[in-house]
Order: structure tokens, then sequence, then C-alpha cells
């Protein structure tokens, strides 16, 4: 498996040894070696997590993980099975409410909201939760941050721009409450939720045809039904999600590192 890091690592050992030669030899050569592989280090270090799948896709590099397929365009998990192929497909959750500070009929119609999600599924879809403690005095000055941000980007919004208005004000929403949880003793819990699905299908394209439109339905149905952002994960996003599904980051502090 080739990762960003890997690469990295490795230009920096070229440009180093490439300097020492420079250094020791007076080579104009490989002084231009160290500048070039320090340059792309950096650039590795910076933006592999957008050059690698370009890099991937241009040269039909397959990358097989855990016996899976990860194809040149990061967007999906392949495997062949006896009777065909199977693909799956990972979607990213971010809710906007809870009913933690909710009365009893607005709990009650979250709840039915989320029912009503469920019900209109027609494909069998995976939903997982990661929960890890917030360690409080870290975050409040991130959370006022974030609710600014979205407090100046909703004044900026004309009338037209009404479905984009409404997910600015559950932001706004969702940080004044998290706030006000945790002015009055709450130690809040970070949550990152995403979904999978699977298709089969009797021929590769079959299958990654499949998965795609049950990856679409399910992303249209939970963000109107819930009034979630759904975003399909693509690349290192993706394969996180993947290998969270055998090992979840042991500490919180390993998860607030990994998520995307």
């Amino acid at each position: 498996m080739m990762e960003n890091r890997f690469v990295t690592i490795a230009c920096l050992i070229i440009a180093v040894a490439a300097l020492l030669y420079t250094i020791a030899s007076g080579n104009v050569l490989a002084a231009l070696f160290a500048v070039f592989f320090a340059f792309l280090t950096v650039a590795m270090w910076k933006y592999g997590y957008l050059l690698m799948p370009y890099f991937f896709k241009k040269t039909r590099i397959v990358e097989i993980r855990y016996g899976y397929e990860v194809p040149p365009s990061r967007d999906y998990l392949l495997r062949k099975t006896p009777s065909g192929y199977l693909a799956t497909k990972f979607l990213e959750i971010k809710l906007h409410e809870s009913t933690l500070d909710k009365g009893e009929k607005e709990r009650a119609s979250l709840l039915a909201s989320f029912e009503r999600a469920i019900s209109s599924l027609n494909n069998v879809v995976k939903i997982s939760y990661l929960l890890a403690p917030l360690d409080i005095t870290k975050h409040v000055e991130e959370i006022k941050t974030q609710r600014s941000m979205a407090e100046v980007k909703r004044a900026k919004l004309g009338a037209k721009e009404k479905e984009e208005a409404v997910i600015l004000d559950r932001q706004i929403a969702m940080w004044n409450r998290l706030l006000e949880r945790i002015s009055g003793g709450e130690k809040p819990l970070e949550t990152i939720i995403f979904a999978s699905t699977t298709a089969s299908g009797a021929t590769r394209e079959e299958a990654v045809a499949k998965v795609k439109r049950q990856a679409k339905e399910i992303r249209t149905i939970l963000s109107s039904t819930l009034g979630a952002d759904v975003a399909e994960l693509t690349d290192s996003n993706m394969l996180k999600c993947f290998e969270w599904e055998f090992f979840a980051p042991p500490t919180p502090e390993a998860l607030k590192d990994e998520v995307f």
C-alpha cells in the first residue's frame, strides 16, 4: 500500500542524501535533486491527499487493503466473491440537532423524523457512531469561533438562498446549545457518524453502478428527512471509516487526530 506518509518520508530521505552528497562532492546535479525532492516532500506533506488520488487515477494503480480492492478513483471498495462482486461506499452524516436539550414534543418530533428516515431506506445501511469525551477548556473558544463564522456567513446570505440559510441557522443553534450545556456543567461528547452501504452484481460495473445509486438515495433521504449534511466519502476519509470498522481510535486525542 502506498500512502502519503510513505512517499513524503521517501522524498525527504532522498533530499537529505542528495544534500549530503552535494556537500561532499560539490556536484550541482545532486544539489538540484536535493531541491526537487525537498519541494516534493513539502508538496506531499501539505497536498498529498489531493495528489495521491490523482496519481493513482492516472497510473491506474489499484490498492489492495485487507483483501478489498481500492480503485484509482478511491470512492468505493470492491471485493470479488464466487457469485460476482460486492461494492461498498461510505457516507459522513453531520446532525445539527440533539434530543438532549429538547422538550418532550420536540424530542418526539426528532425521533419521528429519524424513524421516517430509516423506514424510507430501500437498501441495507449500516450506521456507525464514534463517541469521545471532550476536554471543555480546549473547545469553548473553538466552538465560539465556529459559531461566529456561521453567523457572519448567515448574515451575508440573500433572500433567495433559503436552503443554505436554514442549514446555517441549525448550525448556529447547535453551537448555542452546546455552549449552554457546557456552561451548565455538562460534559459534551464528540460524535462522528458515518454510514456504509453495499451492492452486489454479477460484474464489477454492475456492482459499482448499484452502490452509487444506493449512496445517492441514502444521501437524499437522510439529508431531507433529518436536516443533516450527508456527503459521500472518498480517498483517505473513506479508508479511515473502513479501518474504524476493525480498529476504533483508542483515545479521544487519537480520534481528534484522525477526524476528517
